[in-house]
């Protein structure tokens, strides 16, 4: 059997499932928002990963295999945990340097362009008041 040389480029399911886990594994170790998962355990987590798989590998392929509201949960998230810029920033280096240590080519960019606007909207909607009126709404619906 011959070894993967990384970085490579990023071309499958198996390669996001490596990459989301690799990023997880920095996450988790990270002092500054590894605790934000602490409530996700056991058969949980594996939910997690399975529901992130799906979502990068939609965003990446161009498949329809996630379904769900990402802005939706980090709301929900934000309320009982509260988060800041800075978090979204951590969360993002860990993406780039999970993403630069192991791909390069097409979907790699995109991987890194994704993230930086998935941030870029996270801290817009999640973290501000400053909301178009359907996430207004979103978030009083929430707080009831």
């Amino acid at each position: 059997m011959q070894a993967t040389i990384f970085p490579k480029p990023l071309e499958n399911r198996d390669d996001i499932e490596l990459l989301v886990n690799c990023f997880y594994d920095k996450v988790l170790a990270d002092e500054h928002i590894g605790y934000m998962f602490n409530h996700i355990q056991g058969s949980h987590w594996q939910k997690h990963l399975e529901k992130m798989y799906r979502f990068w590998e939609s965003n990446l392929f161009e498949l329809n295999s996630y379904q769900g509201n990402p802005m939706l949960q980090h709301i929900k998230l934000h309320k009982r945990r509260p988060m800041n810029r800075d978090m979204f920033e951590v969360w993002l280096q860990h993406w780039r340097q999970t993403v630069n240590e192991l791909f390069v080519g097409e979907k790699a960019e995109k991987a890194l362009f994704r993230a930086e606007r998935i941030q870029d909207l996270m801290v817009q909607r999640v973290l501000t008041d400053d909301l178009p009126m359907f996430m207004q709404r979103i978030r009083s619906n929430i707080n009831q």
